[in-house]
């Protein structure tokens, strides 16, 4: 086994639930420590995909965590994880007229 990178966050958007455990979810994360029931919201491994949701309990897999790319949501079950993704769709829209969510989110960590 290789060794384990931590994991990289600039989390800009947290489901309703997760936004109550913003502090232990980073802790976790740092730590590259399971948490149950997170789903992470990436940006996609392809071009064509806008974003991915990973469920946190594979990243004690080296190839997972070794390709993981920079984690842009974080969510607790796999449904907010979807609401979480639909409410960086509207701000996206809101933001730019757009549904480029990838360029929005970018553009935002630049921001920050």
């Amino acid at each position: 086994m290789g060794t384990k990178k931590i994991i990289q966050t600039e989390i800009l958007y947290y489901g309703t639930r997760a936004e109550d455990q913003k502090e232990r979810i980073l802790r976790a994360l740092k730590k590259n420590a399971w948490f149950p029931g997170l789903y992470l919201i990436t940006y996609p491994l392809n071009e064509a995909e806008q974003l991915d949701i990973i469920d946190a309990k594979y990243l004690n897999k080296d190839y997972v965590l070794n390709t993981l790319p920079p984690v842009v949501g974080a969510a607790i079950g796999r449904r907010e994880a979807y609401r979480t993704i639909a409410q960086i769709a509207h701000d996206t829209w809101l933001e730019t007229g757009t549904c480029d969510m990838k360029t929005y989110l970018r553009q935002k960590t630049a921001r920050t």
